[in-house]
């Protein structure tokens, strides 16, 4: 709960209203522990007897993004996932299953040195790892 009331100041601070909907689409975001597309959320509004449309849940999402509470994010499946903007993480992502799994990341020592060197500010950086999940894998050999 105090987490969902966290996002709520960060949607106050950035201007938006807490509208049923926004806070809907926030608590599955703050529940999933992988990216989520839009078509995900939607069918979770709806198991949860939500009035929401399709529509209205990417217009929030496109909002979010353009203030930053949310990340868009591409995979190989070519469907766009999101999730919360709370810590730095990479993905490894399954080519057979889409499983989406976060990895802390390991470049902050060297975003500081490319920075020293090239006199660039690095703003960010995005890594995507690619490859068989166990059961993929698994599931391949028989």
């Amino acid at each position: 709960m105090e987490q969902l009331l966290n996002w709520e100041e960060r949607l106050k601070n950035k201007g938006i209203r807490c509208t049923k909907q926004r806070i809907a689409i926030l608590k599955i975001l703050i529940t999933s522990d992988t990216p989520i597309s839009a078509q995900e959320i939607f069918s979770q509004l709806d198991d949860s007897n939500s009035k929401v449309r399709l529509s209205t849940v990417y217009r929030n999402l496109n909002q979010f993004v353009a203030e930053g509470i949310v990340r868009k994010l591409n995979f190989a499946d070519q469907k766009n996932k999101f999730e919360l903007v709370d810590d730095h993480h990479h993905h490894l992502v399954c080519l057979e299953c889409d499983e989406v799994r976060p990895l802390e990341c390991p470049l902050e020592q060297f975003d500081n040195q490319l920075s020293t060197k090239t006199g660039y500010k690095i703003i960010e950086h995005r890594i995507k790892f690619y490859g068989l999940c166990p059961k993929c894998q698994e599931n391949k050999e028989s």
